[in-house]
């Protein structure tokens, strides 16, 4: 998968067993689980709270980026204006 995106979300994946699927990628708010990020690009922290289950969720953070997902789940973010 390759897409352009305005608002990319880094987050641990909590409900991971610590060996697979270990990141959620939230992109323009359509979550992805891969095995591992490269960043590429400025980043800035953010959070969200997250109503169902009532909690912040915090984030690493990247705007306007392209993201390219291996088959293999690794991702690797670059800033799309370079």
């Amino acid at each position: 998968m390759h897409k352009k995106v305005q608002l990319a979300h880094i987050r641990y994946n909590t409900n991971s067993n610590g060996q697979t699927e270990c990141w959620r990628l939230v992109l323009d708010g359509e979550e992805i689980l891969v095995e591992s990020v490269q960043i590429q690009a400025p980043v800035f922290t953010s959070r969200d709270w997250i109503e169902p289950i009532g909690q912040f969720k915090h984030h690493i953070s990247v705007k306007d980026c392209e993201v390219a997902i291996s088959d293999a789940g690794d991702a690797v973010i670059t800033d799309h204006k370079v």
